[in-house]
């Protein structure tokens, strides 16, 4: 009879934690999909768009989408979320192998060319 209760409230809390995740999970990508304050940057070559938006702000800390176009098509090729206090600014490298997104650290990165979690992100939500 313990074991039946036991494994019933495992089961509740497993089903009740993924399903926070999801919740949250949601509430990110409509906020991604709202974000406001956008600034965008063309590479030198020409090839690739870069653009930061706000997605939200607590404090001083404000909370960035930061994604990767390719300047031809418009096409989406990489997302990376991150936060900072000092603005989020896209920046190429000179050699173009990467953007940072100003005062943000090694989170607020894009390689180029994207790896496959950067690809993976700017295709779901």
């Amino acid at each position: 009879m313990k074991r039946l209760i036991l494994k019933r409230l495992v089961i509740f809390i497993m089903v009740m934690v993924a399903g926070l995740s999801v919740l949250r999970y949601i509430l990110d990508a409509r906020a991604r999909a709202r974000g406001h304050e956008c600034i965008s940057v063309t590479s030198q070559s020409g090839i690739y768009r870069a653009q930061s938006c706000v997605t939200g702000m607590d404090g001083n800390v404000a909370f960035y989408v930061g994604k990767l176009y390719d300047a031809h098509s418009g096409k989406v090729l990489a997302r990376t979320d991150f936060d900072s206090m000092d603005g989020g600014d896209p920046e190429f490298m000179p050699d173009e192998s990467a953007i940072l997104f100003r005062g943000s650290g090694e989170s607020g990165e894009i390689h180029i060319p994207p790896d496959w979690r950067e690809r993976l992100k700017a295709k779901i939500p």
